[in-house]
């Protein structure tokens, strides 16, 4: 699937999954400075998985779009994190998942 992408780059690939977004709307997001999402962005696109591109709606805005090549790379690492997270999760038992789900509960 191409190069390795960071944890910072497979958050705003996640991000994007959904639908086109501006950076600024990722920066504010995920608190961070734009000129952090423009070098993570930079680099996704150099990797092939996002473009940029004019709106439809405003030609003065850019926004993200995953490739079909980021589409397929969020969907093989989600299902990576899924299959690890369950392999995790599967050593506990009934009490100790319902502890944590309300130690989790209580951070929120």
């Amino acid at each position: 699937m191409g190069d390795e992408v960071t944890s910072n780059e497979f958050t705003v690939l996640k991000l994007i999954a959904d639908g086109p977004k501006m950076a600024s709307a990722i920066s504010k997001e995920l608190n961070v400075s734009a000129s952090h999402i423009t070098s993570v962005t930079d680099s996704l696109v150099r990797k092939g998985y996002m473009t940029r591109s004019r709106s439809e709606n405003d030609r003065r805005v850019v926004e993200l779009v995953l490739t079909g090549t980021g589409q397929e790379l969020v969907e093989k690492l989600e299902e990576k994190k899924s299959a690890y997270l369950q392999a995790k999760f599967r050593s506990f038992t009934e009490e100790e998942l319902d502890q944590l789900v309300k130690l989790f509960q209580k951070l929120m």
